[in-house]
């Protein structure tokens, strides 16, 4: 069988039943697995991105929408695929689409423009600056100037430069599958994830240490009192 025939691999569920979360995860992780390719050293390869393709009868298209968007449905596909002892950093990044179908199923296929959005700085003298994420990484060191915390290692946004308040080492984002989760780090709590709907939240003050962020999310990074400099995530 050629690898990728057509860029694509298709599922279904066993049944005509609808699909359930167990159904999804497996049927997620056994697509995405079939794209793999191996090397001379028989290493596994996967397209950059692929894009997780749910079909849905009436009945179930939201609650499958919201398997989707769940934070947990991501880590159990993950979770599923270094069970198959893969490195992390080999896995594609993941998007979704969930559409109503004839009946539910899953179809993985590779993602023709895996760039997964841009962070834009709002505010300080690096108001403006844009720092495209694409899926060639898994994490992102945000901080002040060009080092982050010592002269090893660089940051890959930069915020701002002439901000004594702003930590070097303020924060890491990393992509978890077809999302992102900020950690605080030097800037601790003073590092504020504000949803586009929800409820504000600090990521030093979670048992992970880790906030979601989406698409429309803005992270705000401050010094307890005025001085404030933001992140907002938002579509390539």
């Amino acid at each position: 069988m050629r690898w990728f025939d057509d860029l694509r691999r298709s599922f279904a569920a066993d049944t005509d039943g609808e699909l359930g979360r167990a159904d999804l995860v497996s049927l997620a992780a056994r697509g995405i697995l079939d794209l793999a390719r191996r090397d001379l050293k028989g290493e596994p390869s996967f397209p950059p991105g692929v894009i997780l393709r749910v079909s849905a009868r009436e009945g179930s298209l939201e609650t499958l929408r919201g398997w989707a968007a769940d934070p947990t449905t991501e880590r159990e596909i993950t979770a599923r695929l270094l069970n198959e002892r893969l490195d992390p950093s080999v896995l594609p990044a993941r998007r979704w689409e969930v559409e109503r179908g004839e009946r539910d199923g899953v179809e993985v296929v590779e993602d023709p423009a895996p760039v997964l959005g841009v962070l834009v700085v709002e505010g300080g003298d690096h108001d403006g600056d844009r720092y495209p994420i694409g899926p060639a990484r898994r994490e992102w060191r945000i901080g002040r100037g060009r080092w982050h915390t010592d002269n090893r290692v660089q940051n890959d946004v930069v915020l701002a430069e002439a901000a004594p308040w702003l930590s070097r080492g303020a924060a890491i984002l990393r992509r978890t599958g077809s999302g992102f989760e900020i950690e605080a780090r030097d800037q601790g709590e003073f590092v504020v994830v504000l949803p586009r709907d929800g409820t504000p939240r600090r990521p030093a003050m979670t048992a992970s240490g880790r906030v979601p962020v989406a698409l429309g999310d803005r992270v705000e990074f401050h010094d307890g009192r005025e001085a404030r400099i933001a992140l907002r995530l938002e579509a390539a």
